[in-house]
């Protein structure tokens, strides 16, 4: 096989000729010594990727800030002027600046490629004669796939078979509704959007299943050839970044006032019009807080790649502002609270449940009466999943597909009842995949002496079984009132202590198979009931934790869930939620009310149960109409709406591709806890930026003010331009960057809003705590000057006490809440070293001679180092104090314990 072989118009041909082309079998699929040749041929079934910036280009576009370019022309300036050393220096601070900002946007850039590789796609293929599960990027041409509701379609394909199949194709022909499929063959010329015998990889499977043969992979696939015509799109800013960048030219706007101001003052006041073009270009450079984009850049980078090593995901880092503003869960059950490891554990015919007095105990089922086991072979007719070593024994399978019915096959396996024989002698043709929607599920049988002989029936004919929640199937049966009423007691009496139920019934039809989807449905009805499952869920070990925690952190949890009502009740007092009947709402009572009683009613439901997509919307949209923030876990194709419409969507890594694709956070472990964990997150990263942001603008007024002050007094200038560049890349840098890596001193407790991260208290702190730093220090050099200490003494203290102080007070900033007495303040290593690094640096330019004649610094008697950490130890008093006073005021809520 070659590449040609792939560039024909299979829509054209018949499947059987596809098969032929392509030298595959739909029998036995590809060998695996097939698949590796071909592997070799074409290569992995990837996109390729679009240009990606290289290390250079990154660096280089460190130059491209407007502050960095008011630097470089200082620079040409100071040349011309025969200024070397400024020249020099000036140059130096560029170069450094730009080595930062590389450090920052390249291990940014890193940390979201890396998080790529946690999120794998699988596809179901056959292989040796046999289905198995494979990575879809190991696919290759003439391969054998299955397709099933959720599933991503991994290459493109022509289709074998197809069952009620539908394909959302938008991202590839921009049609906004599913596009039905089928496996005749079409006319040539036919364009791709009406290939309705064809799916395409990059796209989704909405409904229904089928099987396919690929017939093209990776670059060579229809999406390939689109994403090689189409440059690269731009990244854009999330809100947050706007937000900050916005703030960043208030600011930039109001210090070039100030900076202006003090320039102009200057000349006035007799300075040399050079000496203060240079101070002014250095108050400039280091007040505006250019790196702050990046900063905040690396603080979601390194928090999102914290995430991930706990088990979720964030997809995109705008995700990390909606988390921390976070004001209610809407949690499903299965699986995120409890552990999806079903248990059997009890089968009831239809005879019992009517006759019977039934307790919640779970049954003996060590041995099944002929009764039970026809139950069991019915429901799993009706049941779709992969085992892939059916080989072992069944205690050590393993097996793909929803867990309900993994867990129904593996028992089932353990009972002898194995689920491949059962398939291979009846061999159902499914016409209705469970979803979410229906709930339930439907196959066709067709006429065969073995499943006349399972069910009892002696006249020739087709059957149809069907699978799913009991209150649908006994609408369907045929059933008197007050057995219906029998029935439907023990069920809910079941349901109320926590049980999962399946209900399974068939029918007989006539000879003629149904020919299409709406002509077999319309035999649902008057259904043999037969009986039901039930199934026990435990708890995870960690969710009453995590649930504490939430109610600690202000949060509520709403579970939200398709199952019954009672089993959902049951559920929610295990968690120790406070449950009466007024605080449970199920589908049909949620759409007998209007958008307006729902959103009336919210603050008093803790469940809502057996709803439906659409249900799920209008919840979202009624508490997003309350003001609520939501976050919403889901897993089937039918979630993805609802995931889509709220603050932050979040899928289980078992659920569907369908789900991972519009969701913001993935929960790898499926864990509740590791949502709650992902919301402490976000609030840590939020809180880390308004730290940066609080800690680089006050320390930016504090270079204006006391630069303002001296000319103003008619005082000599206090610090130079170099010295001002040299506390800025040397001495605010380090700290900043560490503050990425803050963890473990604030609790997380308290709600972040959103949209409010600059809000007019942190603005209050800055102007506070950059005024009163500044005033103080402002005051030691008027005292210095004023006692008769030598100029140069006097401002090379200025000098190391403004570097110092930086460095030292950066500990007093890593909480904008606690006081520093109640957290270690040296237990972040990265600010120890940082700070640490920053001291040698500052000493070593007053001490060491090459840099005082750059700096125009003097040597210190020892006495005078007291100076600056006594200063230090001044400023971080005025911080806490400010902190005291401001607080508790910063854009926090107090958080409420929850039910």
């Amino acid at each position: 096989m070659d590449r040609g072989t792939i560039n024909q118009r299979f829509w054209a041909k018949e499947p059987k000729e596809t098969i032929e082309i392509l030298q595959s079998s739909e029998k036995d699929g590809l060998s695996q010594d097939q698949a590796k040749e071909r592997q070799l041929i074409f290569g992995p079934n990837i996109l390729e990727k679009g240009k990606q910036l290289s290390k250079t280009e990154i660096f280089l576009n460190q130059l491209k800030s407007p502050l960095i370019f008011i630097l470089i022309v200082s620079g040409g300036a100071t040349a011309i002027l025969k200024d070397y050393l400024d020249t020099l220096f000036i140059l130096l601070a560029v170069l450094i600046n730009s080595i930062l900002g590389f450090y920052q946007e390249n291990k940014a850039e890193e940390t979201l490629e890396k998080l790529k590789t946690y999120i794998k796609e699988n596809i179901r293929v056959l292989r040796d004669k046999k289905e198995t599960e494979i990575d879809s990027q190991n696919i290759v041409p003439g391969e054998i796939i299955y397709l099933t509701a959720g599933k991503r379609v991994p290459a493109d394909a022509r289709l074998i078979s197809a069952n009620d199949l539908q394909i959302d194709e938008s991202v590839l022909t921009g049609e906004s509704l599913p596009q039905e499929k089928q496996t005749e063959s079409l006319k040539i010329d036919i364009p791709l959007s009406e290939r309705t015998n064809m799916v395409f990889g990059g796209t989704l499977v909405v409904e229904g299943a089928g099987k396919a043969i690929i017939t093209a992979t990776g670059k060579d696939s229809e999406f390939g050839k689109l994403a090689s015509l189409v440059s690269e799109a731009k990244d854009t800013d999330t809100p947050l970044q706007k937000t900050i960048k916005r703030f960043s030219w208030t600011i930039t706007g109001f210090l070039i006032v100030l900076i202006l101001g003090i320039f102009w003052i200057g000349a006035v006041k007799g300075y040399s019009l050079f000496e203060m073009f240079l101070t002014s270009v250095a108050i400039a450079i280091s007040s505006i807080p250019e790196g702050l984009p990046i900063a905040m850049t690396i603080i979601l980078a390194v928090g999102v790649e914290q995430l991930a090593k706990k088990k979720g995901v964030v997809k995109k880092l705008i995700a990390a502002e909606a988390l921390s503003a976070t004001t209610t869960i809407l949690t499903d059950k299965t699986g995120t609270l409890t552990q999806a490891k079903m248990t059997i554990t009890g089968i009831w015919s239809l005879a019992d449940l009517i006759s019977k007095k039934l307790t919640a105990k779970t049954q003996a089922l060590s041995r099944l009466s002929d009764e039970q086991k026809k139950i069991i072979k019915i429901s799993l007719l009706n049941t779709d999943v992969l085992i892939v070593n059916p080989e072992e024994k069944p205690e050590n399978w393993q097996i793909a597909g929803k867990a309900l019915e993994t867990s129904l096959v593996k028992q089932a396996g353990e009972w002898k009842i194995l689920f491949g024989e059962e398939k291979n002698l009846h061999q159902p043709f499914t016409i209705l995949p469970f979803n979410s929607k229906d709930k339930y599920s439907a196959s066709i049988i067709k006429d065969s002496g073995g499943f006349h002989s399972l069910v009892g029936k002696r006249q020739k004919g087709n059957f149809l079984t069907i699978m799913g929640a009991p209150e649908i199937l006994l609408s369907m049966a045929e059933l008197s009132a007050e057995d219906y009423q029998a029935v439907l007691g023990k069920i809910n009496q079941l349901a109320r202590s926590g049980k999962r139920i399946l209900a399974v019934g068939f029918k007989q039809l006539n000879q003629n198979l149904p020919t299409n989807k709406a002509e077999a449905l319309k035999n649902l009805n008057q259904i043999e009931f037969l009986g039901i499952i039930c199934f026990s869920d435990p708890l995870r070990e960690d969710v009453l934790e995590a649930i504490e925690k939430v109610k600690q952190m202000g949060l509520k949890a709403v579970i939200v869930t398709g199952d019954h009502q009672g089993t959902a009740m049951a559920i929610a007092k295990e968690l120790g939620f406070e449950i009466k009947e007024n605080n449970v709402l199920d589908g049909s009572a949620i759409s007998r009310l209007s958008d307006e009683e729902l959103e009336k009613i919210l603050p008093q439901i803790r469940v809502f149960a057996r709803v439906t997509p659409e249900d799920k919307l209008r919840i979202i949209n009624a508490y997003r109409k309350s003001r609520e923030i939501i976050a919403m876990t889901g897993d089937g194709v039918n979630d993805a709406p609802a995931l889509k419409q709220a603050d932050v969507g979040i899928a289980v890594g078992s659920g569907t591709d369908v789900t991972k694709s519009v969701a913001d956070l993935i929960l790898l472990d499926d864990s509740f806890k590791t949502i709650v964990t992902a919301i402490e997150e976000g609030r840590k990263m939020l809180l880390n930026i308004k730290k940066v942001i609080v800690y680089l603008l006050s320390d930016s007024l504090e270079e204006v003010f006391l630069i303002g002050g001296s000319l103003l007094m008619s005082l000599p200038l206090p610090i130079n331009a170099l010295q001002i560049l040299f506390v800025n890349f040397f001495a605010d840098s380090f700290p900043a960057l560490a503050f990425a890596f803050e963890n473990g001193v604030d609790d997380h407790k308290k709600r972040i809003k959103q949209h409010q991260i600059l809000d007019k208290e942190v603005k209050t702190l800055i102007f506070f705590i950059g005024a009163s730093i500044s005033l103080g220090l402002f005051l030691v050099y008027w005292w210095l000057l004023k006692t008769g200490v030598e100029l140069s003494l006097v401002k090379t203290i200025v000098f190391i006490t403004f570097s110092i102080n930086s460095l030292i007070v950066a500990f007093s900033f890593r909480s904008l809440e606690k006081n520093i007495f109640h957290y270690n303040p040296f237990s972040n290593r990265y600010l120890n070293w940082g700070a640490g690094l920053g001291i040698v640096l500052t000493l070593s330019a007053v001490y060491l001679p090459p840099s005082q004649k750059v700096l125009e610094t003097a040597p210190l008697p020892l006495i005078w180092l007291t100076a600056p950490f006594g200063f230090g130890l001044f400023s971080i008093f005025i911080i806490e104090a400010v902190k005291f006073l401001f607080a508790k005021k910063i854009n926090v809520d107090k958080p409420k314990q929850t039910d």
